[in-house]
């Protein structure tokens, strides 16, 4: 009996040691998440602190910008640890705990590396251009992204750009693909509600999904139970190229009422003869994406010059600042965790009367993953 006593007092110990063990494991997570939700919620507060110089320096001088990036480089490790010890701490059950990286982000950072949430890049951007000036009152905004209904929702790029700038309303140039199909008349009758001695503002791209299992070019939508593509235009051209026409959206309304998709069928012809013979990938898509968004900066820059080089132009407008990139759509549908989409930017400059800026390194050039170096490299 007394060895059995002894046994049963060093049990005890042991018990109220685990106890005390998961106690302290739950306040460690519970610390965790309060500096979870206070990172995010900073991420997004106005800075209150004063510039002391006009160049922008993401990493130095502007600190609402590099204090966005250093959270969430804060907040990764942060939310990776919650979900390991959540499930075996009986806090979240396994069922509801969420992966710690998904299909759709892992895909997304190998095809599109640089590319940023919607609401960081327009922090960052629009900080940017406070710098240069802008302010609601003589900032006129464009877009030429695709006329999807994915790329104009309340979270969508051009939104969040509306709430952080201050302006009333966009233009929209863009149509099929991205492309500013408005043309020289269009872009003219933009370009003149610009506010005198007004500044100019235009993000442009292409957009591309990715779905949640991963599959570049495809997406989940909204009260839709199959499958549905993103980009319909670039992949029903691609399609149609490859000599697919039997399929989808190839030859469903080709004709000569269909002038926006016939024009980017014609100027991506030659451009995706590496594809020829090849099955349709994730990379596939990629490389037709990078050369949608080549076609709409090439129709961008055609409509810009028409007017930027007449002397008149710039007694009008002081600065013209152009956002180039690609969007990254994410599935929204039953079933689908949401959130976010993303925007891989590609180009940032500013057209004055004196000539062209580069403002890309200074406002993104704080990442390692950059996109410029991804574009010159092959994809098949």
């Amino acid at each position: 009996m007394a060895k059995s006593s002894r046994r049963s007092k060093n049990t005890t110990p042991d018990n109220s040691n685990t106890h005390l063990k998961m106690v302290g494991l739950n306040k460690a997570l519970s610390f965790l998440l309060c500096v979870n939700l206070a990172l995010e919620s900073a991420a997004f507060a106005p800075s209150t602190t004063s510039k002391q110089s006009h160049v922008l320096r993401a990493a130095a001088d502007d600190q609402v910008v590099d204090e966005a990036t250093r959270n969430a480089r804060i907040m990764a490790p942060i939310s990776s640890i919650m979900a390991a010890l959540s499930p075996s701490l009986g806090l979240v059950s396994p069922a509801n705990a969420a992966p710690s990286a998904s299909a759709f982000e892992a895909n997304m950072r190998k095809n599109f590396p640089g590319a940023l949430t919607n609401s960081a890049i327009s922090l960052r951007v629009a900080a940017a251009l406070r710098d240069r000036g802008y302010t609601p009152a003589n900032t006129l905004f464009g877009s030429s992204l695709c006329s999807d209904e994915i790329n104009d929702t309340a979270e969508s790029l051009v939104g969040d750009f509306q709430n952080k700038l201050g302006t009333d309303g966009v233009f929209n140039l863009g149509g099929l693909g991205g492309l500013p199909f408005v043309g020289i008349s269009g872009m003219g009758a933009f370009i003149h509600h610009v506010p005198k001695n007004g500044k100019i503002f235009i993000v442009f791209g292409p957009h591309v999904g990715i779905s949640d299992k991963g599959v570049v070019g495809q997406i989940e939508r909204v009260g839709q139970e199959s499958i549905s593509t993103s980009c319909g235009a670039g992949i029903g051209a691609y399609k149609a190229i490859m000599g697919k026409k039997g399929e989808s959206e190839a030859e469903t309304y080709l004709g000569t009422k269909d002038f926006q998709e016939e024009y980017i069928i014609a100027k991506l012809s030659d451009r995706l003869d590496p594809l020829k013979g090849q099955d349709q990938s994730n990379e596939s898509i990629t490389f037709l994406t990078n050369k949608m968004y080549d076609l709409v900066w090439e129709m961008m820059r055609s409509e810009i010059n028409a007017y930027t080089t007449k002397d008149d132009f710039w007694k009008e407008v002081t600065e013209v600042t152009l956002l180039g990139g690609i969007v990254v759509n994410r599935g929204h549908g039953a079933g689908v965790p949401g959130g976010e989409d993303f925007y891989q930017p590609l180009m940032l400059k500013s057209l004055t009367k004196d000539g062209e800026s580069d403002l890309y390194g200074e406002v993104f050039g704080d990442f390692p993953a950059l996109a410029a170096p991804h574009r010159a490299a092959k994809y098949v």
